[in-house]
């Protein structure tokens, strides 16, 4: 092995340890709460009377009735209203130099933002750009903001921005020439102890509202000043408000790195905990990767539809307020074909916040199953979960950014989206970062640290990562050949009904590597994939079929009915 494979064998090694060693020393389980009489500040803009970019009606309302809401929940609140572009700098700077240590701060932005090459900008009154490269000089960067607040006193930052309006320019000239993507950048990082948060998702317009306000404030005000609710929480009921509000056409994004518990109207009593039950309905349906799930969920394809259904059905009709019981029977549904009710429990399911809800539905939407098929918006349904800790929804966005499907192929992004996925342990995610390595996408070709990564999906049970791992073995590339493992590894992915598993062991009794030439066997396993319509294993099993006398091929067909009428999980 060269040098350099071997450093980066040892680098994916040491990644992979990392992420499954155990804490140093013992943690606590609580969350620690800001304390009520934690400094409370905010600096509030709102830019409406733009020069060269179309006036907007509301975000000078918005931003008095978010001062004003701010001011009642006892907020020291500092206003600006229509800066150009030395006062929005001047403010953002004087505001963050004042700060005391340990604040609560708020910063509120209502105008016009937009993005070019994933980068995102905020509108002063004058903005007139006539090129991209303009932007730098004559808006304000997001990623400026987010760094000027980084290293100051307070504890916690908290970004809202209702800013994703559309594109801000008249002159259609400048409008082509300036414009880059719809609505705003996704924002994949802040700082620790901040949120961020955007009135719509990432690539999409938000209302600047029929009535006095935009959807998006009117609804976060009301819920800043709901008592007992978390911070997250309180942008979760918002979100859910604007859901309903614009029926689905804008759905409010967070970006949360917070570690400890806010509330900005005091809650008045102390909240309640309730022991979770696992339902049958858990058993029968649940997800394995739902970040909320109570049980270890079962594999779509080992999903039985039947008594799935019939025990999520009467497991909601107890709590039917659970949407975690929702997206179980959703999922049970689309299994048995009823697409129209499962989208629509998924529907109720996201306008309660659940993520798995978002999950099942960006499926639906990547499929058109129960919905008119729209890859977009199934990407931006997955981004919403990923953003939040849905591991196969990480995953998801990866595969979209590799594919160019429902967003612009990006290598770049599928390789961080995927580490983020592999990160919490995804097994499919390391499957495709092994494929990727082995092919030089994105990071330079490594066949060694590919076989390290397909190790690594193959320990958590990726019947993929299996399969391209036995494949590594059967070719000898990037380990020492060994049909053997091979052959184990093609067997166990069988048992996980990979069709690709069924071919390479099909391949190897056709062709007798590691294992005696046996046609009987090599049609076995070729009828398997041919059933799911490989055009290949079904060229290939009608080849051998020629060749055999009829009670050969009855047998054969025996086993492959007892195969398929087995449950191996």
């Amino acid at each position: 092995m060269n040098p350099l494979s071997s450093l980066r064998l040892l680098l994916v090694l040491a990644v992979l340890a990392l992420g499954a060693a155990p804490p140093a020393t013992a943690q606590s389980d609580s969350i620690d709460v800001i304390a009520a009489d934690a400094p409370r500040h905010a600096l509030v803009i709102g830019v409406s009377n733009y020069t060269h970019a179309v006036p907007l009606k509301n975000t000078l309302n918005d931003a008095d009735l978010m001062a004003e809401t701010l001011t009642g929940l006892g907020f020291t609140v500092t206003s600006v209203a229509d800066p150009d572009l030395v006062t929005f700098n001047r403010a953002m700077l004087d505001y963050a130099d004042n700060l005391p240590s340990g604040a609560i701060s708020v910063v509120f932005y209502a105008g016009h933002g937009m993005q070019v090459n994933g980068k995102n900008f905020l509108l002063p009154i004058e903005a007139d750009p006539k090129a991209p490269e303009d932007l730098p000089f004559l808006t304000t960067s997001l990623d400026d903001v987010f760094r000027i607040f980084r290293n100051r006193g307070a504890a916690v930052n908290i970004f809202v921005l209702d800013a994703c309006r559309n594109n801000p320019f008249e002159d259609d000239s400048v409008r082509s020439t300036v414009a880059g993507a719809r609505g705003l950048a996704p924002i994949l990082t802040g700082f620790e102890g901040s949120l961020i948060a955007y009135a719509t998702g990432p690539g999409k317009v938000a209302a600047d509202g029929g009535g006095d306000n935009s959807p998006y404030t009117a609804a976060l005000a009301r819920a800043m000043q709901r008592p007992g609710l978390s911070l997250e929480s309180v942008f979760k009921l918002a979100r859910t408000q604007v859901i309903r509000t614009t029926e689905y056409k804008q759905i409010p994004w967070e970006n949360s790195s917070l570690t400890r518990e806010i509330y900005l109207a005091a809650p008045e009593a102390e909240p309640v905990s309730e022991e979770v039950k696992v339902t049958q309905c858990d058993i029968e349906a649940g997800h394995p990767s739902d970040p909320d799930r109570v049980h270890s969920g079962i594999d779509y394809a080992l999903l039985r539809p039947g008594p799935a259904v019939a025990a999520c059905r009467a497991d909601l009709q107890a709590d039917p307020d659970n949407p975690r019981l929702m997206v179980n029977l959703a999922r049970a549904l689309a299994k048995a074909g009823e697409s129209k009710e499962a989208v629509d429990l998924n529907r109720r399911a996201v306008e309660m916040g659940y993520l798995a809800g978002y999950h099942n539905l960006g499926n639906h939407y990547r499929r058109g199953d129960g919905v008119e098929r729209d890859e977009a918006e199934a990407f931006d349904l997955f981004l919403f979960a990923a953003e939040r800790g849905h591991p196969e929804d990480a995953y998801n966005v990866g595969n979209m950014y590799w594919r160019g499907r429902g967003v612009e192929k990006n290598i770049s992004q599928a390789y961080t989206w995927f580490q983020r996925a592999s990160q919490q342990d995804y097994p499919t995610a390391f499957d495709r970062l092994g494929l990727m390595t082995a092919k030089g996408e994105g990071v330079d070709a490594d066949p060694v640290a590919a076989v390290a990564l397909y190790e690594r999906g193959a320990e958590l049970g990726d019947s993929s990562s299996m399969v391209n791992l036995g494949t590594a073995y059967r070719k000898g590339n990037g380990v020492a050949e060994d049909f053997d493992k091979a052959y184990d590894l093609f067997y166990r992915a069988a048992l996980l009904r990979r069709r690709s598993a069924y071919t390479n062991l099909g391949e190897m009794y056709r062709k007798g590597m590691g294992r005696e030439a046996d046609p009987i066997e090599a049609l076995f396993w070729y009828q398997l994939a041919a059933r799911t319509g490989h055009e290949y294993s079904q060229e290939q099993a009608a080849k051998i079929a020629g060749t055999l006398d009829a009670a050969q091929l009855e047998d054969i067909e025996d086993r492959v009915q007892q195969w398929i009428n087995s449950n191996f999980g």
